[in-house]
């Protein structure tokens, strides 16, 4: 993971985001770019169009409104980048994995569709997870995942004090959590205890049958892991919280996990797990479509 993308919204989680993004950069001898994407005048426009339905304001008073609130963001950003650069200034000879760059750069666009672009040229995207109305909150998060192509850790409003060392899988047999797996190997390699945990919806068909953990957990140890194996029952509780639970009596401080194997569409009608993640969980999590 040498090129690590930061998107920055200007609330005060971009500081957790950074704080992860580091952790894990200097494990690598990352490039970690912090990018801010202010909204160009279209979006501004766009965005007061939509706005005015449910505003006292004008649209002039709305367009102005919206530019002061970009300016602000993009100072807020700026500020917290600035702070993070002087309080993290290491000699090279400090960090494992040798020396590691972090840098500002600012541009005017589609904040979304500018930060899936960049991340297409990363290797990793962190994110704070941001406000409702924010311009990275749950919704936009899930066109980055789905569109981006590339894995995203989302990081919670707590303060970390490790991340990766103890490392969860939630593994179901979809496609896209065996491409998050493989995403994850890197960190995989660098973390001192790894466990399997599989929401079981049904019985095994005879007890000397491998479980999904325990048959993940097998290829895992081809590669030189000792991971746990953990099939959890759902019983009637969300399998989310199934998981989140079984991570957290493990003592992980990183999730990873498969996202959206049901459409989007379905899973903001009915709910699901990557939904549930991606609003409420309070572990960092590894996420890939």
């Amino acid at each position: 993971m040498k090129n690590i993308l930061v998107p920055m919204a200007g609330f005060e989680n971009d500081v957790r985001a950074m704080e992860a993004a580091y952790s894990i950069g200097a494990s690598f001898a990352a490039n970690v770019v912090c990018l801010r994407v202010s909204p160009d005048p279209m979006q501004i426009i766009a965005q007061a169009a939509l706005s005015q339905f449910g505003s006292a304001m004008g649209n002039v008073q709305l367009i102005h409104a919206i530019e002061e609130e970009g300016r602000n963001r993009s100072i807020a950003a700026r500020k917290a980048f600035d702070e993070f650069s002087q309080r993290v200034s290491l000699p090279a000879s400090a960090l494992p994995g040798g020396p590691l760059t972090v840098s500002w750069q600012e541009i005017e666009g589609d904040p979304v569709a500018d930060t899936i672009v960049a991340a297409r040229y990363s290797d990793l995207i962190v994110l704070g997870r941001a406000p409702k109305d924010a311009a990275f909150a749950a919704d936009s998060i899930a066109s980055i995942l789905v569109r981006s192509g590339r894995p995203l850790l989302l990081v919670p409003e707590k303060p970390l004090e490790t991340i990766g060392l103890h490392i969860a899988i939630a593994w179901k047999e979809t496609a896209e959590a065996a491409r998050a797996v493989t995403a994850a190997m890197p960190l995989l390699s660098r973390a001192k205890r790894i466990a399997v945990i599989s929401a079981k919806e049904t019985a095994l068909a005879s007890s000397k049958d491998l479980g999904p953990a325990a048959r993940l957990a097998e290829q895992l140890a081809h590669h030189g892991f000792s991971p746990d194996a953990r099939d959890v029952a759902i019983a009637e509780q969300p399998v989310s919280k199934v998981l989140f639970q079984a991570a957290h009596e493990f003592g992980a401080d990183l999730l990873i996990m498969g996202a959206y194997s049901h459409s989007r569409f379905r899973e903001l009608v009915f709910g699901g797990v990557t939904r549930q993640v991606l609003l409420a969980c309070d572990l960092p999590v590894l996420l890939l479509h």
